[in-house]
């Protein structure tokens, strides 16, 4: 009987460990299932960027989130892409107004200035601002931060002018290296730009009198028919000033000098006369092979395969420099922020603090394994100095705008399509005004008054 209990005893303990039972809190017959992750909606909402951007960070970040450690709760970032961007401002108005979030939403870069009381910044101990400034670009610093130590986004990328060149018409023209400063863009605009010819082979003119030009050396000079004119009339202000202060004061012979170095490309007496206002738009005449170079961002890539089927030969160069000692580029770029007044969707019974939860994720995002997941997604140039700098030494068309980054500047410029308006104004009426073209000061009036007082 003995031998028989102590059997049963045995067998019993053996089954007991076999089945996974070393205890109860482990023990399948006593487990208790645990309920799922409750559910927490975040909106996420911009202009440019599409869901699939997007998709990889959130997904990854939803499964970080449903760690025990990080939170057991099922966090889902919704991207909307605005496809309405011309009132995309207002479209986050109304819904702010009306309680519909968004908790984040993207935010043009020199608009940080009117936003300031309607989004969060970044908690102090997510980040401080020494730590900001060893990270990011420069034109992030002095875009995204105040001297007191307030962030109020964190960048992911940085566009920049750059310059893009068929290189075709450089071959046929025995060209083989691209331009690295403005005195070598006009000796190369001069010998790629041609006019056109009668059956004699004489020029042929308008009724103006001026030379009809058949190719352009360049789709640059112009005012409403060049892509972003105004930044590129910015960008050789900058160059010419050079200093941090005044960088883009339109009262320095400098911003006179860059001025009138930009129009006279539209000038029929000047030796490198490439362009009009009677030129098709700059990036058709590109893709048309039309003008062997123009200036852009790298945002036009997509745009320029998807004119050309793919089949155009050409390549990306850095922007030109007028001096290589003192490199100035521009910067152009949206960043996510956080909404001061957006309610988030959770499950019932779950309490959460969604403006937390909103820098949390965009924290997570701006790592550097996620950061380049969006980064890879749209082929865009890091705003991370470190990443950057990686980006820069891969030797494709993504490195030339990454190489820039580290050059880019901005300026104090929140009421963008009033500058817009007034800088195409000034470059318009000095294209068409040939008689008055000596009169760039003059001109230059109405956007010096508007960029003096925004600029203090």
């Amino acid at each position: 009987m003995m031998m028989i209990f102590l059997a049963t005893i045995f067998f019993l303990i053996a089954g007991w460990y076999l089945a996974g039972c070393p205890g109860t809190k482990v023990c399948p017959f006593f487990r208790k299932e645990k309920d799922p992750p409750k559910k927490v909606y975040l909106s996420f909402i911009g202009p440019w960027d599409s869901a699939a951007d997007w998709g990889e960070v959130t997904e990854a970040f939803r499964q970080y989130k449903m760690q025990e450690a990080n939170g057991y709760i099922d966090v889902n970032v919704i991207y909307e892409q605005i496809d309405d961007n011309i009132n995309y401002e207002e479209i986050i108005k109304e819904r702010q107004f009306d309680d519909e979030g968004p908790n984040i939403f993207m935010l043009f870069h020199t608009w940080m200035p009117r936003y300031e009381g309607k989004i969060l910044p970044v908690p102090e101990t997510m980040m401080t601002l020494d730590e900001f400034k060893n990270t990011y670009a420069y034109a992030a610093v002095q875009d995204l931060t105040a001297a007191n130590g307030t962030i109020y986004a964190l960048p992911f990328y940085v566009d920049t002018l750059a310059l893009y060149y068929n290189t075709k018409m450089f071959l046929n023209e025995s060209i083989l290296e691209y331009p690295r400063n403005w005195i070598e863009f006009e000796n190369y605009v001069e010998k790629l730009t041609y006019y056109k010819k009668d059956a004699s082979g004489k020029n042929i003119f308008d009724g103006n009198g001026d030379l009809m030009i058949d190719f352009a050396g360049a789709a640059f000079g112009g005012g409403s028919n060049v892509n972003r004119s105004q930044d590129i009339v910015m960008l050789l202000v900058m160059q010419n000033n050079y200093d941090e202060k005044n960088i883009v004061s339109f009262k320095t012979e400098g911003a006179e000098n860059a001025i009138k170095f930009y129009i006279d490309f539209t000038d029929p007496k000047s030796r490198f006369y490439t362009w009009s206002k009677d030129q098709m738009f700059s990036i058709d005449a590109f893709t048309q092979r039309k003008a062997a170079m123009m200036v852009n961002y790298s945002k036009e890539i997509p745009n320029i395969q998807s004119k050309t089927g793919g089949t155009m030969d050409y390549k990306i160069a850095p922007l030109p420099q007028l001096d290589d000692r003192r490199k100035v580029n521009y910067a152009s770029y949206w960043v996510p922020v956080v909404a001061s007044k957006a309610p988030c969707a959770a499950a019932a019974g779950l309490r959460v603090d969604c403006y937390d939860l909103a820098w949390e994720f965009l924290n997570f995002a701006s790592q550097k394994t996620y950061a380049n997941m969006y980064l890879d997604k749209t082929n865009r140039a890091a705003a991370n100095l470190e990443i950057a700098r990686e980006q820069s030494l891969a030797g494709d068309a993504r490195s030339v705008f990454a190489s820039q980054v580290f050059t880019a500047r901005s300026w104090i410029n929140p009421y963008d399509s009033i500058s817009d308006e007034k800088l195409l104004e000034m470059i318009n009426q000095l294209i068409a005004n040939k008689e008055g073209r000596q009169d760039i000061d003059g001109a230059m009036t109405i956007p010096r008054r508007y960029i003096s007082e925004i600029n203090r």
